[in-house]
Parts: structure tokens; sequence; C-alpha cells
């Protein structure tokens, strides 16, 4: 799954960060077994902004929330602002707060009904947010490998 994503991505010309987690496959066969709340706080921190990466490079902060990625939006921003990546926490909570007026849906029906209000609006300002985003201020993934080194 994950080399497909790259594929597309690549053929699609988005960047994307230099180098995924290290241990990126491991986690995502221990979460296929045993879910999210199975997972250390270290295995969340890189499945959790593993998928907010593909997704918000898929298709935009919008399909990460309209996604089951967006499931684990919360973990994500904790993970980012714990490795140190406080600019790229900073836009996931600003999309946060233009998708969802700041409180994130636990469910993706909530998700996705709360998207489609006022959805064009949205979307431009989800957009520059992407943008922001696709400049990658932060080499999280380094930043990951660190913390899961500690």
């Amino acid at each position: 799954m994950r080399k497909f994503i790259f594929m597309v991505l690549l053929m699609t010309g988005v960047t994307m960060a230099k180098e995924y987690p290290e241990s990126y496959d491991a986690v995502e066969a221990k979460y296929q077994l045993v879910g999210i709340d199975a997972l250390s706080e270290k295995e969340k921190a890189i499945f959790a902004i593993w998928w907010l990466e593909a997704e918000v490079n898929n298709g935009g902060f919008h399909q990460y929330f309209w996604n089951s990625a967006g499931d684990n939006a919360d973990i994500a921003v904790e993970s980012l602002n714990k490795i140190g990546a406080t600019k790229t926490a900073e836009l996931l909570k600003q999309a946060i707060e233009i998708a969802f007026s700041g409180s994130l849906p636990l469910t993706r029906d909530d998700r996705q009904t709360l998207l489609e209000i006022n959805e064009d609006k949205k979307m431009d300002a989800l957009g520059e947010l992407d943008d922001s985003f696709y400049e990658y201020q932060e080499d999280f993934y380094k930043m990951l490998n660190t913390y899961g080194a500690k």
C-alpha cells in the first residue's frame, strides 16, 4: 500500500518527505493486527504522522479529514508536538479549526457531514494550508526517526 501511494504521488508530481520513518512497515503490520489503541506512543506517532502526510499529499487536508486517516488527527497533532514538528502541528490545528470550528468530530461520518457545510469556503481555506504543508518546513520523518530511537 505504501509503495502504491508513493508511486501515485510521484506520478502526480507531489513532493513528499525525504524518508519514511524506518519502522513504518512494522507499525502498519501491528496496527492491522491490534488497532491503534494497542500501539505504543512512538508507534502511534509513526502511524498517525505517516497517514497525515500521505492523505494531505494525495488530496489535501479535506481528503485527510474525509478519509479514515482523519480518525487519528488528534494523535497526529499531539505526536507532531512531541517530536518537535510544531509548525506542522499548527497547520493541522488550523485545518481542524477551519473544518470543524476547532472541535474534531469523533467519527468519520460526523467529519464528512461537517465538511459538507460551506464546503467551497472550507476547501479554499484548507487549500491555503495544503500549500503551506507542501513547503515541508520541517523534516518530520527525520524527527520521528530520532524520536523513535529514544
